[in-house]
């Protein structure tokens, strides 16, 4: 009994002193008067006009491995926006094949899943839509990552499909192809039979267009489709030579569409005209390479150095803090649905980084990277897009006029869609995000200009360095 009462006193004693150390108070602010005031940086605020005109994108890279995009719209606000897509095709196999002699066509025929759709009126989910596919001239390559043109002299411009292909936005997209296409497929010789390299270099891509709506009527569906669950059927007949006697057999063989390989999106816009850059009290945006709010990096350049000059700041010595761009739109009850379905989910912008000595290629900018910053979400409470671009104006506070105006793709910025994909390393449990510019998702959105009176605007946080 002893003992366990010098446990319990013990431990009551530990209990007590540890008490006591959590009373304790720490105060944060001890040695703060002893910094003089001219080594103190004080944070100011400004808002500053976002300076927002209308814009295309020029050659938007469009080559993924992922998702094909075919559809047509005609809007009023737009006019005709066309999307199609080219992808290669391959025989694969892990060993040897041998298909016979006397090969003899069936049938032959593809099949795509659709992963999502877009529609701008409601009513035309179901909207029929004649689909063509073409025999490409060329394999789909790194060399559409700079020019995402198609060429008359890509394709033969006679169909391959039987004809008759309607596509009313089901979830799986069956097309026929003419047999005289598919007999020249099973007279692969065996060499490209057990190649993936030669048989594609052989063969080449597929290219599938869809018709656009009718003259004078709007609306339209964009599709998109997996590449990585896509595939050539191909069934035949054929006289087996690996024993004497056999009859003739049937067989198919599947060939995949698009899976690990290049896939390359197309698009044609009628919207270039709608270019403006004059300041208006609305702006309309779309998705993909059509038109883009855009920000003329002169003219934001302009309006910092008429800040800092008005209040006698040296550039070299404005720190920023944070800066946050809001673009905000008008909502009403009449158009929340249409919102909700066609704006994009983010605005972010997005500049023309060189890749080569004469190669450009969109890429958002680097303050999407930087924790914590806002990267151009939507709030539809609000109806306002936030971002946060700090280290961007930083740069532009600091460089001379002449600079940006010398590296203008750099500071240059096109409010566009960003994809966010995430990795995760098996070995080491980490995940790792990169973000792109939205490539496969078309959008609509009408914000308000630099006339309106809810203009855009940059909210900074700033403060000043002092001599030394």
């Amino acid at each position: 009994m002893h003992s366990r009462f010098r446990a319990v006193a013990l431990s009551i004693s530990i209990s007590l002193a540890l008490a006591a150390t959590s009373c304790i108070t720490v105060d944060n602010t001890l040695g703060v008067n002893n910094i003089p005031d001219e080594y103190a940086l004080k944070l100011q605020t400004v808002t500053l006009r976002l300076p927002l005109q209308t814009r295309m994108m020029d050659s938007m890279q469009s080559l993924n491995t992922s998702a094909a995009v075919l559809g047509a719209f005609r809007t009023e606000e737009f006019g005709l926006s066309s999307h199609s897509f080219a992808t290669n095709f391959y025989h694969y196999s892990t060993k040897s094949v041998n298909l016979g002699t006397d090969r003899k066509i069936k049938h032959i025929y593809l099949t795509m899943q659709k992963s999502s759709s877009l529609i701008l009126d409601a009513s035309q989910e179901g909207l029929p839509q004649n689909i063509h596919v073409y025999h490409m001239n060329r394999v789909v390559d790194t060399t559409y990552k700079y020019n995402c043109d198609l060429k008359d002299s890509d394709y033969d411009h006679t169909p391959i499909d039987t004809g008759g292909v309607i596509y009313t936005g089901g979830d799986t997209l069956r097309i026929y192809l003419k047999n005289s296409f598919g007999q020249k497929i099973i007279n692969a010789t065996k060499r490209e039979l057990d190649s993936s390299a030669v048989f594609m270099d052989k063969f080449k891509a597929l290219l599938f267009t869809c018709d656009s709506p009718e003259e004078g009527t709007t609306g339209g569906r964009l599709n998109i489709f997996s590449t990585s669950n896509a595939y050539v059927n191909v069934t035949f007949n054929f006289q087996p030579t690996w024993e004497s006697g056999l009859a003739r057999k049937d067989t198919t063989i599947v060939l995949p569409l698009g899976e690990n390989t290049y896939t390359q999106n197309f698009s044609t816009y009628s919207s270039k005209p709608l270019e403006n850059p004059n300041p208006q009290e609305y702006i309309t945006v779309e998705g993909l390479g059509g038109l883009k709010a855009y920000t003329d990096p002169l003219k934001l350049k302009d309006n910092l150095d008429e800040w800092m000059s008005k209040n006698g700041y040296d550039p070299k010595k404005v720190v920023i803090c944070k800066a946050t761009y809001k673009l905000p739109f008008v909502t009403d009850k009449s158009n929340v649905d249409f919102i909700n379905r066609c704006f994009p989910a983010t605005l972010f912008p997005n500049c023309r980084e060189k890749d080569t000595s004469s190669h450009y290629y969109y890429s958002p900018l680097e303050d999407v990277y930087t924790n914590g910053n806002q990267t151009g979400n939507v709030n539809r409470s609000l109806s306002c897009y936030t971002g946060d671009i700090s280290s961007q104006i930083q740069k532009m506070c600091n460089k001379e006029r002449s600079e940006i105006a010398a590296n203008w793709k750099k500071y240059a910025m096109w409010f566009s869609a960003v994809a966010e994909n995430t990795t995760s390393n098996y070995y080491s449990s980490s995940t790792t995000t990169s973000y792109t510019l939205d490539r496969t998702s078309y959008s609509v959105a009408k914000l308000n200009g630099p006339l309106h009176e809810n203009h855009p605007i940059i909210e900074i946080v700033f403060a000043l360095l002092n001599d030394e």
